[in-house]
């Protein structure tokens, strides 16, 4: 009895593990940073090419990353084809996939 309840308790912390989506690298979390402090910024349209090219340099980086498709959903949203609003809602999307993956803002 004493043998199931030693491995009852590593798989269920295993299971857990797994369900809360494992966090995020190094490079998957600065560039969470880097696009949270452009929208604390308000956003300027004059730094987005800069941190669209960061972001994607440190996702370049990850080994493995669930922030691939919300970046360039990001990327992909041009002012001229919409607005700037749109391009910020695209900004917050990727945050929200961020907060999903375990990542937290910093306290500020």
């Amino acid at each position: 009895m004493l043998r199931c309840r030693v491995w009852a308790v590593p798989a269920a912390v295993l299971t857990l593990a797994a369900c809360a989506g494992g966090g995020l690298d190094r490079p998957s979390t600065e560039a969470c940073d880097a696009v949270t402090a452009w929208i604390d910024a308000g956003g300027p349209a004059d730094q987005r090419a800069e941190v669209t090219q960061r972001v994607g340099d440190l996702l370049g980086q990850s080994d493995s990353t669930p922030l691939t498709d919300p970046y360039e959903r990001f990327r992909d949203t041009r002012e001229e084809d919409l607005d700037h609003a749109a391009v910020v809602e695209a900004g917050a999307n990727f945050l929200r996939a961020c907060i999903d993956h375990g990542w937290e803002p910093a306290e500020g």
